[in-house]
């Protein structure tokens, strides 16, 4: 949760880039006549802040110079809580980070945790605050320690688990922690590591390097350097003499082991601790969908394969590659980009001079064609006119799209839902969106 609200002014000026559009040189402003389902002057709201943010569980981060920082407001356009913090971050859950400035220069930020009345759950005394997973999130705070007999006083960073209500199920006393994951959570004491159960008890002892969290059933750990598994016990269940070894994944872990002296190289372990892909590769990735990224051992470059450790695409056989999604890959071949299928055939033809870094999503993807954007389906097939001078991908099933130097917003049927008059629009998410005005201020759209 912490990184998604540190990273919000970075995506506030994405965010007025991307979806900026300017009038032609021609001076014509491409705007259309509302139909099609487009909204019309009584739908969309006349705020005039200077920085919004995407609507989450229907409220809206905002801010106006001079109002006292962000607050939010309610899908209806209405100030519900006020602007009192330095940053606020999107609701999750019905909680939301918020900040508000910190006299320490190493740390400029003080976080709590405050619910959609605005109430307070959690105060600003926290140095991080992250997701809730297994109904705790990890939180640190700086703890003062005096030594009575050295007059001295020591702070340092201490991990704990709140509940929903801010209540400390478990408290501020390890060194570091992860996230809880499959009821159990990865957590450091002074030199050890092991792992806790939701209500803080120890569930595997103290006694490891380095401890990660679980995937599968299994959690990876260390004793000398060498990495192995543990069960939900705490018993050994892949020896520890492994290299490295990653999260399984579709009952796959990428794991590294050298031999007779030479530099380890990478494959795959199954749940027994069996070699399934061979060690042979310079690096791999996990397994998403049956595919997996490797580094070949012939210094070839980067490939596809599959849980056979199968080659399914040389990177080399084309200029650039993207990951796959949705059983897809974007592919450029001779300057044009295409798609292939988890076998590798190309199953869309490179004729498309652009693709959306995203791929695939919800059945569609972004492509541009004779210098125009639009989507296409799976099959290849144009499912919403390549017929725009910039394109955005879906979100919440609208798009941004621009015609004639101007924005508007087009569901995934290719319908006009707000018309091409806007200079910006950006933030839809929730069957909303906002567009700046002519004052540089931002107006809220309601697009269903």
């Amino acid at each position: 949760m912490l990184k998604k609200l540190l990273c919000i002014f970075i995506v506030v000026a994405l965010a007025l880039s991307m979806a900026s559009c300017k009038r032609d040189a021609d001076g014509q402003d491409g705007t259309d006549t509302p139909g099609n389902g487009a909204v019309d002057g009584d739908d969309w709201g006349i705020l005039g802040y200077d920085i919004v943010n995407a609507f989450s569980e229907g409220f809206a981060g905002v801010y106006k110079y001079g109002e006292g920082g962000w607050g939010y407001i309610d899908t209806s356009g209405e100030m519900v809580i006020p602007h009192s913090f330095s940053i606020a971050g999107p609701f999750i859950d019905g909680l939301a980070i918020v900040s508000i400035p910190s006299s320490d220069e190493d740390r400029p930020y003080r976080h709590g945790l405050i619910n959609t009345d605005g109430r307070l759950v959690l105060g600003f005394d926290y140095v991080f605050i992250g997701d809730f997973k297994d109904g705790l999130a990890l939180v640190s705070s700086i703890v003062s320690y005096e030594d009575e007999e050295e007059g001295t006083l020591t702070e340092l960073e201490k991990y704990g688990y709140i509940d929903k209500t801010g209540y400390f199920v478990i408290p501020l006393e390890f060194d570091l922690a992860q996230d809880f994951s499959e009821g159990l959570a990865a957590v450091q004491l002074e030199y050890f590591h092991g792992f806790i159960n939701t209500t803080g008890r120890t569930a595997i002892p103290f006694e490891y390097e380095q401890t990660f969290s679980f995937s599968e059933g299994l959690a990876a750990v260390t004793i000398y350097g060498k990495y192995g598994y543990v069960d939900a016990t705490g018993k050994v269940a892949i020896p520890i003499e492994l290299d490295y070894a990653g999260r399984f994944s579709e009952g796959l872990a990428m794991a590294a082991k050298s031999e007779g002296g030479e530099s380890a190289k990478w494959g795959y372990i199954d749940k027994t601790g069996k070699t399934a892909i061979p060690f042979q590769f310079l690096s791999v990735s996990d397994f998403v969908d049956g595919i997996a990224m490797a580094n070949l051992p012939d210094g070839s470059g980067y490939a596809f394969i599959d849980r056979s450790g199968r080659v399914i695409a040389r990177h080399s056989d084309f200029i650039t590659v993207h990951g796959f999604s949705e059983g897809l890959a974007a592919v450029r071949r001779d300057g044009l980009w295409g798609f292939i299928d988890t076998t590798g055939a190309v199953t869309i033809a490179c004729e498309y001079e652009a693709v959306s870094d995203k791929g695939f999503s919800g059945g569609l993807a972004l492509v541009k064609k004779d210098n125009l954007w639009g989507f296409i389906d799976k099959a290849g097939n144009v499912a919403v006119p390549i017929e725009y001078n910039a394109m955005f991908d879906f979100s919440d099933g609208f798009a941004v799209a621009v015609k004639d130097g101007k924005c508007g917003v087009i569901d995934t049927a290719g319908n006009l839902i707000v018309p091409f008059e806007h200079e910006i629009i950006s933030y839809v998410a929730e069957g909303f969106a906002f567009a700046m005005n002519p004052s540089g201020g931002w107006d809220l759209l309601k697009l269903r």
